[in-house]
């Protein structure tokens, strides 16, 4: 049986340009947290969303067994994914609104409250100025976990769309901030440092892509390696930098 190739590292996911930086930063703050990630391919592109999500799980939490996976999701596999058992799965689906009626359905079907607890869900599609067959994140959502009011009722509150990919500019359009508060508080995070945190990585995660360095096991340590130092008025952090120079103590290589 033919060896598996390597997936992609995160930041080679950018410079391929699978998504941007900006939302690469999320993702990796979420995952990072414990937030299972879910990723849609197109029909028969299965094999790519494993791939996607080997890439991107592995890039984070060096220590998963990525391999677990990269085959589609499985009733049982979507039943320890809600309850916090697994790191996250791949569906052939074309939106979230398909992924939830398919796993809310068949023979183990999760009810509309574990539903709730998806975590982040990428959607994978076809650009259509892109490379035919290429694929490319169109939209990402983040599904708000089930919440309880003053009095104790269940809240199900709509999901909320983090980005998504505007073919006509050619780039995302990013809506996080409208949820960032309660990612913040999920996370046991101040907003206004996450926030920054955010920005931090970011940048850093872009710089990586545009210095080349792409490969799996860099990217590993230096995510591995990332530290957030709280204090200031407004946070600060340092993070996996540019290898090829000295940073700033932000995390950024002086100009």
């Amino acid at each position: 049986m033919p060896e598996r190739p390597e997936p992609p590292s995160l930041v080679a996911l950018i410079a391929q340009g699978v998504l941007d930086a900006e939302l690469a930063a999320l993702i990796w703050v979420l995952v990072e947290g414990g937030v299972p990630l879910v990723v849609a391919a197109p029909p028969g592109r299965a094999g790519a969303g494993g791939q996607l999500i080997a890439g991107v799980i592995g890039s984070i939490r060096a220590g998963e067994d990525v391999e677990a996976l990269i085959a589609p999701i499985t009733a049982a596999g979507a039943s320890s994914l809600v309850r916090g058992r697994r790191a996250g799965g791949v569906l052939e689906a074309g939106s979230l609104g398909e992924i939830r009626a398919r796993l809310g359905s068949g023979p183990l079907p999760l009810t509309p409250d574990q539903l709730t607890f998806l975590g982040c869900v990428l959607v994978l599609g076809e650009s259509a100025g892109g490379r035919r067959g290429r694929l490319r994140v169109t939209a990402a959502h983040y599904v708000r976990p089930l919440a309880r009011d003053a009095h104790g009722h269940s809240q199900r509150l709509d999901p909320a769309v983090l980005a998504t990919w505007d073919e006509r500019l050619g780039r995302y359009e990013h809506f996080a901030w409208g949820v960032l508060p309660e990612i913040a508080a999920r996370l046991g995070r101040r907003a206004g440092d996450l926030e920054a945190d955010l920005h931090h990585r970011r940048d850093d995660l872009a710089g990586l892509a545009k210095a080349g360095v792409t490969k799996l096991d860099e990217v590993q340590r230096l995510i591995g390696g990332y530290q957030v130092r709280y204090g200031g008025p407004h946070g600060s952090a340092s993070g996996p930098v540019d290898p090829h120079g000295p940073d700033d103590g932000h995390g950024h290589t002086p100009n």
